[in-house]
């Protein structure tokens, strides 16, 4: 089995290499999986970003003192198995390395199975594996998946801010996949004004899309600008950003949520922005919280029939550029990392 790693300097992640990886004997329990694609975006950047960080990003796959191998979520199939009910053929979603194969402790569960090996992760999400039988929208769904559930908790959530009175919200960095998401999701509420800021090589790209209600450029934002009760979703981690976003919610910023870090600073901790105190989004846990109030089935139907509209809707203005093989992988990585990658291209690659 020609089997491979690719590694990036924990010092500089814009260096990469490339090692063989040795096939180990499986134990009873292991899966060997081949990997098949996935998805690089933000999220990926933001792995390698706070791979040292306390939630230990690079401690998920472990690779030489001076190296990282970032995570993906992406498509493998069972290449080799010594588990009870985990099939060779099999395919399955989840939390994988830049690797050509990886091999789990997988325990099955309705649905797929959970690597009861890995520890380094902050919550069991990040530990299953959905079965994923190939359909068309493959790609769409390598790239997106992900982060739907962002988009989808966010959405639930703020309707019940709009139970209390919210007309408003405002979403930064408008043009990032989740945020599109979230403003696609919060289009079809009836009663919410909601306004996109971004950058202003993005506007025109945001507005386009026909989903937010106004879409403003950061500089554009003004002071005590908003007339009505308002929620803000920031996926900047940008304190500067926050900050002009208070100044234009004024008095009517009821709740901020921490979703994402397009503008990463050093560290994960909420910048001091006055109040209300920004909360981190975490996306897991929102869900958990969902399904226990929902009902896990009615929960995972709505999921579902949302992505499945959502990823489809993707095909008027979202392109996936496609790349196989670890030097293009590598290449693809560098991009999202530089921030270079258009909001209209989705960047999904192959080993």
């Amino acid at each position: 089995m020609d089997a491979w790693d690719l590694m990036f300097h924990r010092n500089d992640l814009t260096r990469h290499e490339v090692r063989q990886a040795r096939p180990v004997s499986l134990r009873q329990g292991q899966v060997r999986l081949a990997v098949e694609r996935f998805g690089i975006t933000t999220v990926t950047a933001t792995y390698a970003l706070f791979g040292d960080s306390p939630l230990r990003f690079f401690d998920a796959f472990p690779a030489p003192m001076e190296f990282g191998r970032v995570p993906v979520w992406g498509f493998a199939r069972v290449v080799d198995s010594r588990a009870d009910g985990i099939a060779e053929g099999d395919r399955f979603f989840g939390y994988l390395p830049m690797s050509s194969h990886h091999t789990v402790t997988a325990e099955p569960v309705a649905g797929g199975f959970i690597d009861t090996a890995q520890e380094a992760v902050p919550h069991d999400w990040y530990r299953t594996y959905e079965s994923a039988p190939a359909d068309e929208l493959d790609d769409r769904r390598a790239l997106l998946h992900p982060l739907y559930p962002c988009s989808f908790t966010l959405a639930e959530t703020i309707g019940t801010y709009a139970a209390q009175g919210v007309r408003s919200v405002v979403i930064t960095s408008a043009s990032c996949k989740t945020a599109v998401g979230l403003a696609d999701l919060l289009a079809r509420r009836d009663g919410l004004s909601v306004t996109g800021v971004t950058s202003p090589q993005n506007k025109e790209f945001t507005a386009a899309l026909n989903l937010y209600d106004s879409v403003l450029t950061y500089d554009e934002l003004g002071t005590d600008a908003v007339q009505a009760r308002t929620v803000f979703v920031d996926f900047t981690n940008s304190a500067q950003r926050i900050r002009a976003v208070y100044r234009h919610a004024g008095t009517q910023l009821l709740a901020t949520h921490l979703a994402g870090f397009t503008h990463p600073s050093t560290s994960f901790a909420p910048p001091e922005v006055g109040d209300p105190a920004p909360q981190p989004f975490f996306t897991p846990a929102v869900e958990d919280q969902l399904r226990a109030e929902l009902g896990a089935d009615v929960y995972n139907r709505r999921y579902r029939q949302a992505e499945d509209e959502f990823l489809i809707g993707t095909k008027s203005w979202l392109d996936i550029q496609r790349g196989s093989g670890p030097d293009a992988i590598a290449e693809a990585f560098r991009t999202v990392l530089a921030g270079a990658l258009p909001p209209a291209t989705g960047a999904v690659l192959t080993p």
